[in-house]
């Protein structure tokens, strides 16, 4: 092994245990820790369920985008990783979460004209120097061979979403969201883009604000979900 390691030394580290490996981003151990969303999901809100078809959240309240696809439950490492890349810095792990996304959305076979990212107000933007959610539309962009488009603006400094409950969520987002590039998302089908699927209400009011400006449907991916959120 050492002297294999002489002639092909590894090229990076996994981004969890920082074990040096030749190719990706992940050894093989910290691999099979990650928690696949497997067997049977909502299909409108794409959260793992425990029977074929829509969650009973979906039929009582419904969303305004179609469908979302999350490759992830929002659990463990995966918890940890999109907290590390939101929180602290750690762009890098957009390209490492875009090859899952992709490959979700690729099967999917969703009809998608337009990316968009779901903005961050011009406030937390500064705060934080960059908006993770368009780290990641952009890499799924290149992945998907679709154009992106920063079709949204956050026009309302809305507080964090993380304590609230639905009722609250649905209220602290409404009306903070308008279209800037119309001519980008009229007559189109858009794939909204995020890093986590909570209740859904900033994607649904992002999705409706889309709608009422001309875009078709609106699909969504984000990195994960989980039914008990």
């Amino acid at each position: 092994m050492i002297f294999l390691d002489l002639l092909f030394p590894p090229k990076t580290t996994c981004i969890i245990c920082k074990t040096a490996i030749k190719t990706g981003y992940l050894c093989d151990k910290c691999k099979s820790t990650l928690k696949f969303i497997e067997g049977n999901r909502c299909n409108i809100c794409g959260k793992p369920i425990d029977y074929e078809g829509t969650c009973l959240d979906c039929l009582e309240h419904g969303h305004e985008f179609k469908q979302n696809i999350s490759p992830f439950e929002y659990d463990g490492v995966v918890k940890d990783l999109i907290g590390r890349f939101k929180y602290f810095k750690e762009r890098e792990l957009a390209p490492f979460f875009a090859d899952y996304m992709a490959d979700a959305v690729k099967k999917m076979d969703w009809p998608i004209d337009v990316i968009v990212p779901v903005p961050l107000h011009k406030i937390r933007l500064d705060e934080r120097g960059y908006n993770q959610s368009e780290l990641l539309a952009r890499e799924l962009s290149y992945r998907l061979n679709i154009f992106m488009s920063k079709a949204l603006r956050r026009v309302r400094n809305t507080i964090t979403q993380t304590a609230l409950h639905k009722e609250e969520r649905i209220e602290n987002v409404k009306g903070a969201f308008k279209v800037t590039y119309k001519d980008t998302i009229v007559g189109k089908n858009a794939l909204l883009v995020d890093d986590v699927l909570t209740t859904g209400a900033t994607l649904d009011e992002c999705a409706k604000v889309l709608k009422e400006n001309g875009a078709k449907d609106v699909y969504v991916v984000t990195i994960a979900t989980g039914k008990n959120m």
